[in-house]
């Protein structure tokens, strides 16, 4: 049953880091469209690419972070049943 809980949140995680990452460039191509600033701050074509740069590098990271997180615990889950093997002996 905990491989059923871990399985499908390996899923999930794919999913939100697809709609993390097509919110972030939705929202850059967005911003791209935006009228210039009038107080002298960054205008929208910039923006929109920052935000796109920014949102990229972003999902990457938090879907890095999250998959390794998984990856150490059927790393952790692999070790365990070795010792197991081994004790057993």
């Amino acid at each position: 049953m905990r491989d059923f809980f871990i399985n499908w949140a390996e899923k999930l995680v794919a999913v939100f880091v697809i709609l993390l990452g097509l919110g972030f460039v939705l929202t850059g191509i967005t911003m791209f469209f935006l009228p210039a600033t009038v107080n002298g701050g960054v205008p929208g074509p910039i923006a929109g690419i920052m935000m796109i740069i920014i949102g990229i590098v972003y999902t990457i990271l938090m879907g890095g972070v999250m998959y390794l997180f998984f990856g150490i615990y059927r790393n952790t889950q692999r070790t365990n049943q070795l010792l197991e093997g081994l004790l057993g002996k």
